[in-house]
């Protein structure tokens, strides 16, 4: 085994390939588990504007304890956040209501 004694000289380090954008978001799209494309969403409701967090729209729901307590001990158990739960499961709802 070799320990790093020193850094590196800059000619011992090959220099980086340029990337082609459109061969690698093709072969990101051929993945087996790649996303489908996401669609726009319908606009919000009269009266119901919607606030968003980046490209995401930020909602506030209010929940009974005991459900929260049990989304939060379901998240931990998959070493998840809790709204990558909540995302996850409205997902799954979702797409079994279009099958």
């Amino acid at each position: 085994m070799s320990n790093i004694t020193r850094r590196p000289t800059p000619a011992a380090v090959p220099a980086a390939k340029p990337v082609n954008e459109a061969a690698l978001a093709k072969f990101i799209a051929g993945a087996p588990d790649a996303a489908p494309a996401v669609t726009a969403a319908p606009p919000a409701a009269p009266g119901h504007p919607r606030k968003m967090a980046g490209k995401q729209a930020q909602i506030t729901f209010a929940l009974p304890p005991e459900l929260l307590d049990k989304v939060d001990h379901m998240a931990n158990s998959l070493s998840i956040s809790r709204a990558a739960f909540i995302k996850q499961a409205l997902t799954r709802a979702v797409n079994a209501g279009n099958a």
